[in-house]
């Protein structure tokens, strides 16, 4: 698709649909799970579009780069995890993290499967 201004309005109608719902979801279960169920949901549905959606059409745009990607949160999983770290719980840490990427990965996969 070529970046024009549908696709630039796709990406941002998107990443307020996706921002607003992790915003909503952030505040009812707190901490590393909310952060953790979001980019597990997240890894989920991207999982099953890739399976379903051509990656250059106006609906990749939409939900992929808009909606997911302002719904997932690396950034704030990774601040959480350091802040875990260096407040002394070492090992909490590197359970949220390696539980973290293993749920996204587990989470794509089953997306893709259930997609194809």
């Amino acid at each position: 698709m070529e970046p024009g201004l549908g696709s630039i309005l796709a990406v941002m109608a998107g990443g307020g649909f996706g921002g607003m719902a992790r915003a909503w979801l952030c505040t009812r279960i707190r901490g590393a799970a909310g952060v953790m169920l979001v980019n597990g949901t997240g890894s989920l549905a991207l999982g099953y579009l890739a399976a379903r959606a051509a990656p250059d059409s106006a609906l990749w745009l939409f939900l992929a780069t808009g909606v997911l990607g302002a719904y997932t949160t690396v950034s704030g999983f990774a601040l959480q995890s350091l802040q875990m770290w260096q407040g002394g719980a070492r090992f909490r840490a590197a359970a949220n993290v390696v539980g973290s990427v293993a749920v996204a990965v587990a989470a794509v996969a089953l997306g893709l499967w259930a997609g194809l």
